[in-house]
């Protein structure tokens, strides 16, 4: 379990949900004020933001650009970075109406920034998982992590899980798939029971898919913690809200993620709401003619039908356990068949 002020994660609790913010605030203050707002109001638990330092984190020549983008990368996030200044008024605002504030750092230099503001815990992105010395100077910090492993294969899930391991901080993992926006089918939720078999640790779900479908698939599967692209426009230009869900559908994914978390249960048993309606739905063995006493019961003259069985009379599961036997008394026609009347 891993406990983030009041909010405790593990498979027992309720999913913690992770409202990302990424660059879709388009690096103005008032729109990532009112993202806070909106993933207050439609229920998750954390609003997360991004702290980069491009100079720390990366060459400013030569960056390969994916798909989603259309500037440099290092374009983008200087166009849309927030100050250490600004998130600590991003965490105020966040402390004041209640909802937990979380920020991903791309650099050791802005792990330690966050962390002089007093951060509760640390969310990592898929691309620094097999970047060694940034996890373990993390994980030094002490603080709560949740680490994404998109891009990686099993083996480096495990390498960067002993780093962590080492310095007994603890930890999440986040399934993920690093394609924006991700196809359904390539989003092998399964790996999600893997992880968590594996590692007996709270496991989530990083989904990049533009409905909140997977989302709520990864909770039946047992995930204890749910991160959605957030935007308030699918249709403005950057590399993130086509792999977003807007206000409407963020509402509807708190509603969801918390139905099919209380709908999880693996137990069969016939639950106390489900007897009143046993009491019409079953079946009776019931008379469709005249029987006599000592006439034999048979397809001709028995069959079942509704309402369910009562005291002495006979359910519908023993229909054939009556079959060829005599009737002790005259039975009318649409009459249940009592177990005193068969011999």
């Amino acid at each position: 379990m891993i406990k983030i002020g009041k909010n405790k994660i593990s498979i027992k609790h309720r999913p913690y949900i992770i409202v990302e913010a990424c660059v879709n605030h388009q690096g103005n203050f008032n729109i990532a004020k009112k993202m806070i707002y909106a993933a207050k109001d439609a229920g998750a638990q954390c609003m997360k933001f991004q702290h980069h330092i491009v100079k720390e984190e990366m060459l400013e020549k030569n960056i390969p650009k994916s798909s989603n983008f259309k500037k440099p990368l290092s374009k983008v996030i200087e166009d849309t970075n927030f100050s250490i200044k600004q998130h600590i008024k991003l965490k105020n605002i966040c402390t004041k109406i209640g909802i937990d504030y979380l920020c991903t750092p791309f650099s050791i230099k802005a792990a330690k920034e966050l962390n002089k503001i007093n951060v509760k815990f640390f969310k990592t992105g898929s691309g620094e998982l097999t970047n060694f010395p940034f996890i373990d100077a993390i994980a030094r910090l002490g603080k709560p992590m949740i680490v994404s492993t998109g891009m990686s294969l099993p083996h480096e899930i495990d390498e960067t899980v002993k780093i962590i391991k080492k310095h007994k901080t603890p930890l999440g993992l986040m399934h993920c798939i690093s394609a924006y926006p991700c196809p359904y089918e390539i989003m092998n939720l399964d790996f999600i029971n893997y992880l968590s078999k594996k590692y007996k640790i709270p496991v989530g779900l990083s989904d990049h898919t533009p409905s909140i479908y997977n989302a709520l698939g990864a909770v039946s599967l047992g995930a204890s913690m749910i991160e959605k692209h957030f935007t308030f426009n699918k249709n403005l230009p950057g590399p993130d809200h086509k792999s977003s869900i807007n206000l409407k559908e963020l509402k509807e994914l708190t509603k969801g993620v918390h139905a099919n978390f209380l709908a999880r249960g693996s137990k069969k048993i016939i639950f106390p709401q489900e007897k009143q309606i046993i009491a019409w739905a079953r079946e009776s063995v019931v008379s469709i003619k005249n029987i006599k006493k000592n006439d034999i019961f048979t397809r001709n003259n028995i069959s079942t039908k509704r309402p369910s069985p009562k005291g002495d009379e006979v359910p519908a599961k023993d229909f054939f356990k009556i079959l060829d036997k005599k009737s002790k008394s005259n039975i009318e026609v649409d009459s249940i068949i009592k177990k005193s009347q068969v011999t």
